[in-house]
């Protein structure tokens, strides 16, 4: 008969119920092969007595194990170690050897090109993104005790355990006064609609606001979410030319009469890619061309939140172009992903039409972590966390930027952005970015296309900076510096 006493050590200390102690060295030695498959154990009075423990918590930890499928408890016989892992390797494997094994579905179905995602991932030691913040800036464990606390405060039960759509007004309540403060609105809680992604929000307007075949402009080069959703709209998606200074609104006039247009996309913060802004002259004759030609104007501003200037651009306000503008944004890119929401800001009538199209994609809402994020910018954690990541983020900038200017400044060009996580870095000489990458990739460093723009007048990357420390940053410009004279 096996010793459990070998496998099986309770310690008081732990803060951890005994069954529970019980029940996780039990599955480690199973899973670490020091426990075989079948073979039996002695019985709950043997456990008790070795492991010095109340027969009761003995057999909590069998009942706890059996529902797992850890142990077979046969009555009048014994209980038995079993390995769940084994038998699903087992029925995987005589899946696999099956000759008459189904490769292929047999039914139709409709297959899309356009909802291909160009966000690849390779597993390499470095990796090369278009611009995303660094998540271990900010310790999970101490951004969790804000969810765990929106858990325990009164009648939340209330709140999520309906299947319907849960707004969470001290969340509104708290992120309109963030954004009064931060972007100069002067919105409440009936301005806003949240919802867990910007894809949701993107759907969203596409629905509330245009038919198919209508025709919404955007920049040349632009965000590939946002063409990929108004695509599958059927959306007719027009391009507009860009500049250093934005997007060219004197094209828009030139080239279109009113009517034929009924939106029109932009950062103006950044553009995406080339993380221009749009210049305030240009800004302003957007917004009469919109009354002038009667179309909405969607202004994202993601990452409005992490300029780098000291004085900034403010957004526009919903009330100027005549009530034609709606506001997109992010808030919470700073913490861990899981903590991120979308928002759209719009007069109330607008917000509670798109509302039924978020209910449908979202019944249950997201009432715990709004709730979490609400407490923290009432508390002033959020500011405090952003200013924190913030101080990085610059230092990060100004260190890549020298970087740049040291390895590769005499091959390209680029300007330092005015806010977000990523450079705009354009090649003087042609050079194929498709071979670069293959020669990155030998140094175990991944660059995936969604960085990479190359046609027969331009060789750029849109390159984040963010989310490598100083150490990762320098061995990756100087990866770059060395390989461009030579693909």
């Amino acid at each position: 008969m096996i010793s459990i006493s070998q496998y099986i050590r309770i310690d008081r200390r732990k803060s951890d119920p005994l069954y529970l102690q019980i029940t996780y060295q039990y599955i480690n030695a199973v899973q670490g092969g020091l426990l075989l498959e079948g073979t039996k154990l002695p019985g709950t009075r043997v456990w008790s007595n070795e492991l010095g423990v109340h027969r009761k918590t003995v057999i909590a930890a069998f009942e706890e194990l059996a529902a797992q499928n850890w142990m077979r408890i046969q009555a009048k016989v014994g209980a038995f170690v079993q390995n769940p892992t084994v038998k699903a390797q087992k029925s995987q494997a005589k899946a696999a050897k099956s000759v008459d094994s189904i490769q292929q579905s047999g039914f139709e179905f409709q297959r899309s090109f356009l909802l291909s995602s160009p966000y690849e991932h390779e597993n390499h030691r470095l990796i090369c993104n278009e611009g995303q913040p660094d998540y271990r800036i900010l310790k999970t464990q101490e951004l969790s005790r804000f969810y765990s606390g929106a858990l325990k405060r009164r009648n939340i039960q209330q709140h999520i355990g309906n299947y319907a759509v849960q707004e969470n007004d001290f969340f509104k309540e708290q992120l309109s006064f963030y954004l009064n403060l931060s972007r100069g609105f002067h919105i409440d809680k009936s301005h806003l609609l949240t919802a867990k992604s910007k894809e949701t929000l993107f759907y969203t307007l596409a629905k509330t606001l245009f038919k198919p075949k209508d025709v919404v402009l955007i920049g040349e080069l632009n965000l590939f979410s946002m063409n990929m959703v108004f695509n599958q709209a059927n959306i007719s998606l027009k391009t507009v030319p860009v500049d250093e200074h934005g997007m060219d609104i004197a094209y828009i006039e030139k080239s279109y009469n009113k009517g034929e247009i009924k939106g029109v996309y932009l950062n103006p913060s950044q553009g995406y890619p080339t993380t221009f802004p749009l210049f305030n002259s240009r800004k302003e004759k957007l917004k009469a061309l919109a009354v002038k030609y009667d179309f909405v104007i969607i202004e994202d501003h993601e990452d409005f939140d992490f300029s780098h200037q000291k004085s900034v651009e403010l957004p526009s306000s919903i009330q100027e172009a005549k009530g034609r503008i709606i506001h997109l944004g992010t808030i919470g890119k700073h913490l861990h992903p899981s903590f991120q929401m979308s928002f759209i800001v719009a007069f109330p009538d607008f917000i509670a039409a798109a509302k039924k199209h978020v209910s449908v994609l979202q019944p249950q809402g997201n009432y715990v972590l709004e709730q979490a994020l609400g407490e923290m910018i009432s508390e002033g954690d959020f500011y405090r966390y952003l200013k924190k990541s913030m101080k990085i983020y610059t230092e990060r900038l100004q260190f890549f930027e020298d970087l740049l200017r040291t390895h590769l400044g005499n091959e390209i060009e680029y300007e330092i952005p005015n806010n977000g996580f990523a450079f705009w870095i354009i090649f003087k000489q042609s050079i194929s970015l498709v071979a670069l990458s293959k020669e990155l990739k030998k140094r175990d460093v991944f660059l995936p296309r969604i960085c990479m723009y190359q046609n027969h007048q331009l060789t750029a990357l849109r390159l984040g900076f963010a989310h490598w420390n100083k150490e990762e940053m320098e061995e990756v410009v100087k990866e770059l510096g060395g390989m461009v004279n030579k693909v």
